[in-house]
């Protein structure tokens, strides 16, 4: 017997599975929708740690026992078995906290029922899942995802979107949180702590978003005002109004700090020398959202959004980005007159 089976079989049926369970979750008048979307989506998650076993040559099933049918593993054992072999870039324990958390609902479904207005948590766990797997297509069997599924999709419905920030805190939510729906958020927040503490990525955990229609009487708290314009509409699209925001709050990290923030990354140590190549191959320093520079620019600062960015470039990503900062210096060197100096980064073990 084949006790590894066919790890192309397993991931061809990991992918349908979790399409369909995209599909699903953009049909609103389907009954028992997020059940279905759920139920689908954990079972890609199944055959594709299974897929990522049976191509490192393991076995996905248990020991045979006497007189029984062979049985291959759970969801819960075919991912830990697989851990070894999944990159640690992935920030592999949120992994495991996203998919128990979202198992706990699917258990509930197969076998039980759920409380009402679990939807919006559902939905926050389920969009970090779908792109934690997109991850490990990419980076275990470089598959896009991409190429099979539009995500330009509109979202559309009678009622205005939950803040799940104020969903979980219990602000701002109609009706009363049932004791299952407050347990559930209770389990959520000890994942999160338990990542914080750690200080790994939470992002790979739980997705937050915001999204709020105001009249244009009440934008003073907003962070960015996005308005529709007669004339810009004619012509350049919506008026977009960035307000000014604090740097102490959207972009605390010196270099240092968000050197140290990074840490280990793919097995070595992340070094200055290392950011500036990352920095340069991706255009950090003049995004707004990752760099923020003083009007006499004597001060830099990042974002936390530039430490999540870097831990999720892959290990090839980070190697040529370095190889081509190397090239760019040696060519600069190259034109430099002989008595000017300028600096170069040669050396990635060392800042610069």
């Amino acid at each position: 017997m084949n006790y590894r089976c066919s790890y192309r079989k397993l991931l061809a049926n990991g992918r349908a599975a979790l399409l369909a369970a995209i599909e699903i979750y953009n049909k609103p008048r389907i009954d028992y929708r997020d059940e279905c979307f759920v139920i689908l989506l954990l079972n890609a998650w199944e055959l594709i740690t299974k897929a990522a076993l049976s191509k490192n040559h393991q076995s996905i099933f248990y020991p045979k026992r006497r007189g029984e049918a062979y049985r291959t593993y759970s969801l819960t054992d075919s991912f830990r078995k697989a851990e070894p072999f999944l990159p640690a870039s992935l920030g592999l324990q949120a992994l495991r906290f996203n998919i128990e958390l979202l198992s706990t609902y699917r258990d509930n479904a197969v076998h039980f029922y759920n409380a009402p207005k679990f939807g919006t948590v559902i939905y926050a766990l389920a969009q970090t899942s779908i792109i934690n797997l997109r991850d490990l297509l990419r980076l275990v069997f470089e598959l896009e995802l991409s190429d099979d599924i539009t995500w330009h999709l509109l979202p559309l419905g009678l009622e205005n979107p939950i803040d799940p920030i104020d969903y979980i805190s219990g602000r701002k939510t109609s009706g009363k949180q049932s004791e299952a729906v407050k347990q559930f958020l209770a389990q959520i927040a000890a994942s999160t702590q338990a990542l914080e503490s750690q200080k790994q990525d939470t992002g790979r955990l739980l997705t937050i978003f915001r999204v709020k229609l105001e009249s244009t009487k009440k934008i003073e708290n907003a962070d960015l005002i996005v308005g529709v314009d007669k004339v810009a509409v004619g012509a350049n699209g919506p008026l977009i109004v960035g307000k000014t925001m604090d740097p102490n709050i959207t972009h605390p990290l010196r270099m240092t700090e968000l050197v140290n923030a990074v840490g280990i990354l793919h097995g070595s140590e992340f070094t200055s020398g290392t950011f500036q190549a990352i920095a340069w191959k991706h255009g950090i320093k003049g995004n707004r959202n990752f760099c923020w520079r003083s009007s006499l620019g004597e001060i830099v600062r990042y974002s936390n959004d530039t430490v999540v960015f870097i831990k999720r470039l892959t290990e090839g990503d980070v190697e040529l980005a370095k190889k081509e900062y190397r090239e760019r210096n040696r060519k600069k060197r190259d034109v430099v007159p002989a008595t000017a100096t300028l600096p170069i980064v040669t050396d990635f073990q060392t800042a610069s």
